[in-house]
């Protein structure tokens, strides 16, 4: 999970100022373990910070996400959203979203994944200069509620 303080130091390295209703949000923000929406961060904010505008908080998102601290993701989950977010660290890495419970596991790429995308440039001659990768599924825990049993390892 991403450190408060090191997202700061990044802040204002880039030359952003450091607000304390800035600091809040993002406080807020990476606190949290599942995807969330942005009127979900915004109803938690009315309760702990009713001072801080809706406005700030939704530039601090657009912010950390423009800095990769917060991502978009796309899950089923919890009726059907379509855009949550999640706060990561600032490596490369892809998510498992389970469409049950709504958790979110981080994977990082393998060779495996590396080597289609280097295929895929040369098939098509686009040159990749990023990409995202969100399989969604069913976490063990909601396999096993369900009846079924869980996927592991290779088969």
């Amino acid at each position: 999970m991403p450190n408060v303080e090191a997202i700061l130091n990044r802040l204002d390295h880039e030359g952003y100022r450091l607000t304390g209703p800035r600091r809040v949000v993002l406080e807020e923000v990476v606190r949290r373990h599942t995807p969330f929406t942005s009127a979900e961060l915004l109803d938690a904010m009315k309760v702990q910070a009713p001072s801080i505008g809706r406005a700030t908080i939704f530039r601090t998102l657009d912010l950390l996400t423009r800095l990769g601290v917060v991502q978009r993701i796309h899950t089923d989950a919890d009726g059907g959203r379509c855009h949550a977010y999640m706060a990561c660290d600032d490596s490369h890495h892809h998510h498992l979203i389970c469409n049950g419970c709504g958790k979110v596991l981080d994977f990082t790429e393998d060779r495996e994944l590396d080597g289609l995308v280097r295929e895929i440039e040369r098939r098509t001659a686009f040159q990749v200069e990023g990409h995202r990768l969100e399989l969604l599924g069913r976490c063990p825990g909601c396999q096993e509620a369900s009846g079924q049993w869980p996927v592991v390892g290779d088969q």
